[in-house]
């Protein structure tokens, strides 16, 4: 199931590579924006936190613009860049919630680890900073589920933020999985200077896997008989992503290359 996702990912990616490198190019240039913002703060405290989390809410109005067309494309959809410019006023105010949250997140998780580890020199403390650490790995974990969330079902941002802890602690498995391919990702991103795959190719990727992971929930409502744990984990994910494989297609290497020379 993994491995088929990883193919539809870059499938995806490379039939919408037009619209991936474009928004991509504009997410790096929002960011560059912001490095020089935050430079402009250096120094005064209260600037460089406006400064910071301003950043977060731009990077994210781009990400949360992106989502929807991500969703399509995870749903076989055609999209036109005109999308991306058309969402960005349906998306600031969840998108400046969702940035602000981050931000407020990492300063206070920063300050609070930097503090209990660092500066109080003692196994309590130090145990407190741990503890704070894992809490802000599990957050950003469930977190990663948001924008596909939001992009394909299209709820409230507490429904949204709700629903991303259900599906993190439903399946804790696939999400770190999708976490360790995600910063593959983003090391990718920094080989490919920030132009693939970049912020389009993670939502893309989150999208995809979980229009994989719906299929499940649709399953296990079809089958009330399933009671156990054990036996809610035995999803026949073959036949469940049957359709989307076909779909797909075999897709060989002169496909796309050579797309025009395809039978």
């Amino acid at each position: 199931m993994f491995g088929f996702l990883i193919k539809k990912n870059f499938c995806d990616g490379w039939d919408n590579l037009l619209s991936v490198v474009l928004v991509n190019v504009i997410f790096l240039f929002v960011g560059i924006g912001v490095v020089f913002l935050n430079a402009i703060a250096n120094g005064v405290i209260l600037f460089q936190v406006i400064a910071f989390i301003l950043t977060f809410i731009l990077l994210s109005i781009v990400a949360f613009a992106y989502g929807d067309s991500a969703a399509d494309i995870a749903d076989f959809k055609g999209i036109r860049l005109v999308d991306f410019f058309k969402a960005i006023p349906g998306v600031l105010k969840d998108a400046s919630l969702f940035g602000l949250m981050c931000s407020l997140i990492i300063m206070i998780s920063t300050f609070s680890i930097r503090y209990y580890i660092t500066e109080t020199q003692s196994l309590v403390s130090f145990c407190i900073g741990m503890i704070i650490l894992w809490l802000d790995v599990f957050f950003f974990m469930a977190i990663q589920w948001f924008i596909p969330i939001r992009s394909t079902m299209h709820n409230d941002f507490k429904k949204c933020l709700k629903k991303c802890f259900i599906i993190f602690f439903d399946n804790t498995g696939f999400s770190i999985a999708m976490t360790i391919y995600n910063l593959v990702l983003i090391v990718l991103s920094v080989a490919f200077i920030g132009f693939l795959p970049s912020v389009t190719g993670w939502l893309i990727a989150n999208c995809n896997a979980l229009r994989i992971l719906l299929y499940k929930y649709d399953y296990l409502e079809e089958h009330p008989e399933l009671q156990t744990k054990k036996e809610r984990k035995q999803i026949p994910w073959e036949e469940l992503i049957y359709e989307d494989r076909e779909t797909l297609g075999p897709r060989k290497l002169k496909s796309f290359l050579f797309p025009w020379k395809e039978d």
